[in-house]
């Protein structure tokens, strides 16, 4: 209250100040109040020390560290939801503009019900798609090109060797070198086929390729990771 009277004080005569649940105007004898005011904070402020001291071992440690911690971490809180919001607001300057490009990337481990239901929807976001499968032995390479020439619908087909049989890595340098050559206000969606089995835990028995793309991929700006779940029988 006494840093309150004090604002009202440095007020001109007629000049109102809004603030959160109070308008500010000049009233006079602010002073005496601001001192009154001052004077009851200095008081308390004297008998908190002197509790704190005398029963910080009794209960007063809640008043003087734990509530004021809880104090900060909610001002924190405020805080991060005033610049989401003001990051958000669309009366900012330096809005993004438009999509120009839409560019799809499909992973696969195999050429399946699942691959074939992601590849329809991956046509349906864009042109411009391109599967890619990252290949730990030459011969299923292979077959997995012969067949898609049967079933790919005419997509172009980017096969990734992997010589220490890993599957994640390779595939993500792929997607480094595709963010590299990326055009200005150009999109890349990644749809990711998801086998949904009937029991849950048989999700334990399948790599979540689509989890681990979202946490490599998280802070990478211009991406989308969808996946498109197929039902298992």
């Amino acid at each position: 209250m006494a840093h309150r009277w004090w604002k009202i004080g440095h007020l001109q005569p007629g000049v109102e100040v809004r603030e959160r649940g109070s308008t500010l105007q000049y009233q006079s004898g602010w002073t005496l109040k601001m001192f009154i005011n001052g004077f009851g904070a200095f008081c308390t402020a004297v008998v908190t020390v002197i509790f704190a001291i005398t029963k910080f071992r009794d209960g007063a440690w809640i008043v003087v560290i734990l509530i004021p911690s809880m104090v900060a971490i909610f001002f924190m809180i405020h805080r991060h939801y005033k610049n989401l919001a003001k990051h958000l607001s669309l009366k900012r300057d330096g809005i993004r503009s438009h999509i120009n490009r839409h560019r799809v990337i499909l992973p696969m481990s195999g050429v399946h019900e699942g691959t074939i239901a992601a590849l329809h929807y991956a046509r349906l976001l864009s042109s411009d798609v391109t599967a890619v499968y990252v290949s730990i032995d030459s011969a299923e390479a292979e077959s997995l090109r012969q067949k898609w020439d049967i079933w790919g619908e005419g997509v172009r087909l980017v096969i990734l060797d992997s010589p220490y049989r890993t599957l994640l890595e390779p595939f993500l340098e792929y997607i480094e070198e595709i963010l590299a050559q990326r055009q200005p206000k150009e999109v890349i969606t990644i749809v990711v086929p998801q086998f949904v089995p009937r029991r849950w835990w048989h999700n334990l028995l399948h790599a979540q390729t689509a989890t681990w793309l979202r946490l490599a991929l998280l802070f990478k700006p211009g991406i989308v990771i969808t996946d498109v779940p197929y039902l298992v029988e």
